[in-house]
């Protein structure tokens, strides 16, 4: 399973935010996948202090696990992931993977724990 946000690119960057991290430790905690199945790759890197995103880097991290499954936080992740994609669709399917796309980061953030734990409940049942 791989996991993606714009925000991703900041967090990695040196310009984490506590708020992204305890959203993201929620999730994980409320989704009680097993340790190792989740992976966190950017779609954006930060240029000269501004995040920019690439859909090359995305996929040649994706590579490297060859995750069945990418769980994208909101439309502009998506964007970044599958240019053509059509946001009102929350599930895209591709050769080689499925790509589920969630709420963005940012909105999670102003939620309640237990609020955001419901946003994410359509990916709590793959499979891994």
């Amino acid at each position: 399973m791989v996991m993606t946000y714009m925000e991703l690119g900041l967090d990695l960057g040196g310009q984490s935010d506590p708020r992204r991290r305890a959203v993201l430790k929620n999730l994980q905690a409320h989704l009680k996948w097993p340790p190792g199945t989740i992976n966190f790759w950017p779609v954006a890197a930060l240029v000269n202090g501004t995040l920019q995103p690439d859909t090359a880097l995305f996929w040649r991290g994706w590579e490297l696990w060859h995750a069945p499954h990418v769980i994208c936080f909101g439309d502009e992740a998506l964007r970044v992931i599958l240019p053509d994609a059509d946001p009102g669709t929350t599930t895209h399917l591709l050769e080689n993977v499925i790509v589920h796309k969630l709420p963005p980061i940012g909105q999670l953030v102003g939620l309640l724990p237990h609020e955001q734990q419901m946003a994410v409940d359509s990916v709590a049942n793959i499979r891994l």
